[in-house]
């Protein structure tokens, strides 16, 4: 396990040095489903890039606020972006992780994460906007969970 870690700390280095990245916080909102709340961490590696990295995590209120752990979900957006002047537009797709019951799991082998959502850059901020839904590999169905996200972050 240390050397997994030793491995992935220099990768990371090596891509914030080659690529750029931003370090956001984020705040998401289920318009349908469970209607629940979740706030999140993230970075995306190669942002000024026409594909990109993000790797997340997210946890509901109630987890953040008592300070035990028992649900996590991360996530690893493959991201295609289309990076104007200030302005990024992009879409992604993630499968769907999550900490549940002091384990990790894939939550299914066909059902994804996608999101979609526009970044405005105004110089070291970004401002982030855009939606969530979960799809089967079939894109032929979205489950009716969607949701809306708002995220703060920094870019370097």
């Amino acid at each position: 396990m240390r050397k997994i870690l030793v491995m992935l700390f220099f990768v990371f280095v090596i891509n914030s040095v080659i690529f750029s990245f931003e370090l956001s916080g984020s705040y998401l909102m289920e318009l349908s489903g469970y209607e629940r709340t979740f706030y999140g961490i993230s970075i995306t590696l190669g942002d000024k890039d026409i594909m990109g990295l993000e790797l997340g995590v997210f946890s509901p209120p109630d987890i953040v606020e008592a300070g035990e752990i028992t649900y996590l979900q991360p996530t690893t957006f493959l991201l295609l972006q289309l990076p104007l002047k200030n302005l990024k537009i992009f879409a992604g797709i993630s499968p769907i992780f999550q900490y549940y019951d002091s384990k990790f799991s894939l939550y299914s082998y066909t059902m994804y994460l996608t999101k979609a959502g526009l970044s405005l850059y105004l110089g070291p901020l970004v401002f982030t906007g855009g939606a969530n839904t979960i799809i089967d590999l079939s894109f032929q169905q979205t489950f009716g969970i969607y949701s809306v996200y708002g995220e703060l972050g920094l870019r370097f």
